[in-house]
């Protein structure tokens, strides 16, 4: 019997060190802080994404049929879990720019579109220099390049006014153009340089324009550069720079002009790291 008693108080003693250990704790012991999760956010911001141009924002070769980059951007935007996005997609095949601006002048669902935007990206210039191409195909100089490349920067400049008019704060994102040829004729200079000029004047007609910004393609869609390290990618790599005709891994093979799904990566890529330079300016 003293036993059980005995045991008992022993019992007691410990429940009574450990209510008074607990106690002392929740008193003076750290304070739980709310577990933090990165990249989780107590508000999620809308935004309208509006893209306008030509096959390269349409999504021409996109063998989803999604809609190109302006589908990936979507994407990107939301699975960061701070965005959700809505898009409209204005590209038409074979728009230049003129087509494109008397789209802009005409279409009231598309200025409407425009003027809600936060973020407005552009595809214009290649068809430009197509025409160009075709009209002097056999006897083209660098002056017939460069005379057109004149008279397009004047129509970039007034594409992107109509835009900025119709939306005074949305960053117009504007993408250069590339050399789909490049696998083709790895050695034909002129083009190579052609693109290149039309590409620098588009840089300088966009840096006089408020919240204007240049996109860069060429670097990435005309060789097939790609970050893929793969044996696979660096073959075609090296047969693309060869001239094979189908070795691009970033063009569609079945018009070799229009960049497929690997190709529409890429542009939104490049497209994205100029969205993170400014951001301030589509978060607001």
């Amino acid at each position: 019997m003293n036993e059980i008693k005995h045991l008992w108080q022993n019992l007691a003693t410990v429940l009574i060190v450990a209510l008074l250990a607990f106690g002392g704790w929740e008193l003076f012991g750290p304070k739980v802080e709310p577990t933090r999760l990165a990249g989780v956010t107590t508000k999620v911001k809308h935004l309208n994404v509006v893209g306008v141009g030509d096959s390269l924002t349409h999504g021409v070769g996109d063998a989803t049929n999604a809609g190109g980059y302006v589908a990936l951007i979507k994407r990107d935007l939301e699975q960061s879990g701070d965005y959700t996005v809505s898009t409209s997609n204005f590209g038409v095949t074979g728009n230049t720019a003129p087509q494109v601006q008397h789209r802009l002048d005409t279409q009231l669902k598309l200025q409407k579109a425009v003027k809600q935007a936060n973020i407005i990206t552009l595809t214009v210039g290649g068809n430009d220099l197509m025409a160009v191409l075709q009209k002097h195909f056999f006897d083209m100089t660098t002056k017939d390049v460069a005379n057109g490349n004149t008279q397009f920067q004047k129509r970039l400049a007034k594409l992107v006014a109509t835009l900025r008019k119709d939306n005074p704060k949305a960053p117009i994102y504007v993408f250069g153009i590339y050399n789909p040829f490049y696998v083709y004729f790895p050695n034909l200079t002129a083009m190579t340089t052609s693109v290149q000029n039309w590409n620098a004047a588009t840089k300088k007609t966009l840096a006089t324009i408020d919240h204007a910004y240049y996109v860069d393609i060429d670097s990435v869609l005309s060789k097939g550069n790609t970050s893929d390290k793969s044996k696979a990618t660096k073959q075609a790599l090296k047969d693309a720079v060869a001239g094979d005709s189908n070795a691009n891994p970033l063009i569609f093979t079945q018009d070799h002009f229009h960049p497929n799904n690997a190709g529409y990566a890429q542009m939104t890529k490049q497209l994205w790291h100029e969205m993170t330079k400014t951001k301030q300016q589509w978060e607001q």
